[in-house]
């Protein structure tokens, strides 16, 4: 963004500089409630979307939180883990999660997806950036398109 030039640098006459805040991105985080992820997978998912909130959640800036088991059960835009609501316990298909997130009407620039890895991913690369955060250690390896974070249960 260009914002008024700073008083600070008087010795760049005419020259206008760009600022050095960067644009909040729209982040949607796609939680894997399905029955296979016990309760210390959860933590840990919750454990990450803390740290998405802390890191993209300023100004009031909100992130999207999605439900999602093989049915989307909860969406909610939230500036903290506590406006969270988790439901389902069922199969796993993270596709349905990743497929609601950008048909929203706040389309994301990234959709992160907090999954014990045990489910089918989309058949093409989705028009966004999509981050898998693997969690515990058998996760099986996403297709090679799908930027990869593992993390421990």
């Amino acid at each position: 963004t260009y914002r008024r030039p700073s008083r600070r640098t008087p010795a760049l006459r005419g020259v206008v500089l760009p600022s050095l805040r960067r644009p909040l991105p729209r982040v949607a985080v796609v939680v894997d409630t399905s029955g296979s992820m016990g309760d210390a997978e959860l933590a840990a998912a919750l454990g990450e979307v803390t740290g998405v909130l802390r890191e993209v959640g300023v100004r009031g800036n909100r992130v999207t939180v999605l439900a999602c088991d093989a049915d989307v059960h909860a969406v909610s835009r939230v500036t903290a883990t506590e406006q969270i609501t988790l439901g389902g316990g069922g199969g796993t298909d993270m596709r349905v999660g990743i497929d609601a997130a950008l048909a929203a009407r706040d389309r994301p620039s990234v959709v992160i997806v907090l999954t014990d890895g045990l489910t089918p991913w989309p058949a093409e690369t989705p028009s966004c950036r999509l981050i898998a955060a693997l969690i515990g250690d058998g996760a099986p390896q996403p297709p090679s398109w799908v930027e990869t974070v593992r993390v421990t249960a």
